[in-house]
Order: C-alpha cells, then sequence, then structure tokens
C-alpha cells in the first residue's frame, strides 16, 4: 500500500471525493472503489458522497495493518513466500557493511540466509 500522508487530513473536518483525491494523489475510481467495496464510511443521506475526516484516518489506518506481515525475532522476511521464515540450519552469515550508522556511529551489520521453504537469499539489517 502506498503511503498516504494521513496529516494532511483534519479528523474533524468532512471531505468530498474531490478533496480527498487532490489530498492524497489518487484517482476518483480508488476512492470509489473504497467506499463500494472496502467499506470507506461516507455520511448517508448526502449526495456527491461526504467522508468524515476521523473516518478517512481510521480507514487508512486500517488498510496499512492488514498489509504488514508479522515476523518474529529470529525470522526473516521472505519475500517470495510473504511470511516470516526460519532460515536453512548453517546457512546464516553475519557481514560488516562498511557503513557506520546512528549517533553513537555503530558499524551496520547484515545477517544472510537461505529461506526453507523457497531456497531464496534472505538479508535482515542488524
Amino acid at each position: 500500500m502506498p503511503k498516504y500522508n494521513i496529516n494532511l487530513i483534519t479528523a474533524r473536518r468532512s471531505y468530498y471525493i474531490n478533496e480527498i483525491v487532490f489530498l492524497l494523489k489518487i484517482t476518483r475510481k480508488t476512492c470509489g472503489l473504497w467506499i463500494k467495496q472496502e467499506g470507506l464510511k461516507t455520511i448517508e443521506g448526502i449526495t456527491p458522497f461526504v467522508i468524515k475526516g476521523y473516518d478517512l484516518i481510521d480507514f487508512i489506518k486500517e488498510k496499512r495493518a492488514k498489509g504488514k506481515i508479522p515476523v518474529k525475532e529470529n525470522e526473516f522476511l521472505c519475500m517470495k513466500c510473504r511470511q516470516g521464515v526460519k532460515p536453512k540450519t548453517g546457512s546464516e552469515q553475519i557481514l560488516k557493511t562498511g557503513k557506520r550508522i546512528g549517533k553513537d556511529n555503530h558499524e551496520q551489520l547484515r545477517k544472510t540466509g537461505i529461506c526453507e521453504k523457497c531456497g531464496t537469499r534472505l538479508y535482515k539489517f542488524l
């Protein structure tokens, strides 16, 4: 899901579809699909559609939460399997990237491995 800037939306204000299209830089068709298929709430009895700001903010936050894939601390996110997986035993390595990060100027490390299920190379920054 694209990162929609919800800071541009005022919770105490109501928006027409044209205003949402302009704020979030989406098409009218996308906004219509959100209303008809994905359950974006509108104010009933008003045509054209009017959407309350706090409903729009909640809707976008819910869409973001649905798209996140839970990954445990000892797992990698496999992009091919689209889930958290453990690497094959013996395939894990910790490599130095040669970069320094953070306020304390720590050395950046990258953990690599191979997916147990599909054999894809996995990466995780430490």
